[in-house]
């Protein structure tokens, strides 16, 4: 990843799962692939900005 892509990635992503207001015990795990999903898309919709496949083409989500 390079730098100046992660921390637009990272909070993205932090904010799609812990959206802000809701509270202690959110099932957070529930939501990891479609945050990271979400995300990526968001970071593909800045290609305009010379962001090339390789910055984003390596995220993927494994687990359950």
């Amino acid at each position: 990843m390079a730098d100046k892509d992660g921390p637009h990635l990272a909070r993205d992503f932090y904010n799609l799962v812990f959206p802000a207001g809701e509270g202690q015990g959110a099932c957070y795990y529930e939501r990891t692939a479609e945050a990271l999903q979400d995300a990526v898309i968001k970071l593909r919709g800045r290609t305009g900005e010379g962001l090339s496949l390789e910055c984003w083409v390596n995220f993927v989500h494994y687990g359950a």
